[in-house]
């Protein structure tokens, strides 16, 4: 399967970046960085993707790395810089610490860290104010935020619509890496972000992929926070706690292999309006 997997942000820093080292005694001669954690803000929304809500959207991706020029980079970031990052999305499996607001009990479930990979990256400007970055983000809309990706589709899509109509359709991407990602284990040479599409591109998706079937995807990055509900393990009682999604969200999805073509959906779709107009005329009319 091809490797494909490309991201291209250009966005503006949120807040100072996380510096991890492997030991927290500042005097330890053998005291180095290990881990960069950071947050970018970045533009999306300036193409058609089939969403009702055509506002311009800001989203804030995590970028990590372990590669030490990167690190060198991302510990030199100051809020309110803009930079211009290329890399990769990647998907690692963690386990994530709750704990009962009701009995203070802690426990680990599994979840999924989504993150930037980057492989290059460049500072472009220096401690803008959040109204000049979005005027420069703005002025760079068609790369602020950008990915484009060949996976194969873990799972059939789930399609469904919102109260206003809407149609969503959710679906998992197998996407084999091009680069190795130090923090996760050897073994895992694949990523596994999740798709989410609207309008237009969601009816396409969920008319057309099929598990195992091959797509190419060129969309953006949307980061949300959700809540979810969690039974304690320990006293029984149920609570509330947030989780944040990375996702991506495609402008348009060619289907490549194992999926309905195009054509065949166009076909579909002219067949079911054949048969509303026969209903409506027969509930009009009484004509069969």
């Amino acid at each position: 399967m091809a490797r494909h997997n490309e991201v291209t942000l250009y966005g503006q820093i949120m807040q100072p970046t996380r510096l991890l080292y492997n030991t927290s005694d500042e005097s330890n001669p053998s005291r180095k960085m290990v881990r960069t954690i950071g947050t970018i803000a970045v533009l999306r929304g300036i193409r058609d993707f089939g969403a009702v809500d055509k506002r311009i959207r800001l989203d804030i991706p995590i970028v990590l790395s372990q590669n030490e020029k990167i690190m060198k980079a991302m510990a030199g970031w100051e809020v309110g810089d803009i930079v211009f990052i290329k890399g990769t999305l990647a998907t690692v499996n963690i386990q994530k610490g709750l704990t009962c607001p009701f009995c203070q009990m802690s426990e680990k479930i599994d979840g999924m860290l989504s993150f930037i990979n980057p492989i290059f990256m460049k500072s472009e400007l220096k401690k803008l104010s959040a109204e000049e970055g979005n005027v420069e983000m703005r002025r760079n809309a068609e790369i602020s935020n950008k990915i484009t990706v060949i996976g194969k589709a873990c799972i059939d899509p789930e399609v469904f619509y919102t109260d206003k109509g809407q149609i969503i359709t959710n679906y998992q991407l197998d996407i084999p890496r091009k680069y190795r990602i130090k923090e996760d284990d050897e073994s895992n040479r694949h990523d596994f972000p999740f798709v989410k599409s609207y309008g237009f591109v969601a009816d396409n998706d969920g008319r057309a992929v099929r598990k195992n079937g091959l797509v190419f995807v060129d969309g953006a990055i949307q980061t949300r926070e959700y809540v979810r509900k969690r039974m304690c393990l320990h006293c029984g009682a149920e609570y509330e706690y947030r989780e944040t999604a990375t996702e991506i969200v495609p402008y348009s999805t060619e289907y490549l292999m194992g999926c309905k073509t195009m054509e065949e959906i166009e076909l579909e779709k002219r067949q079911e309006a054949l048969e509303a107009g026969a209903q409506a005329r027969e509930a009009i009319f009484g004509e069969s």
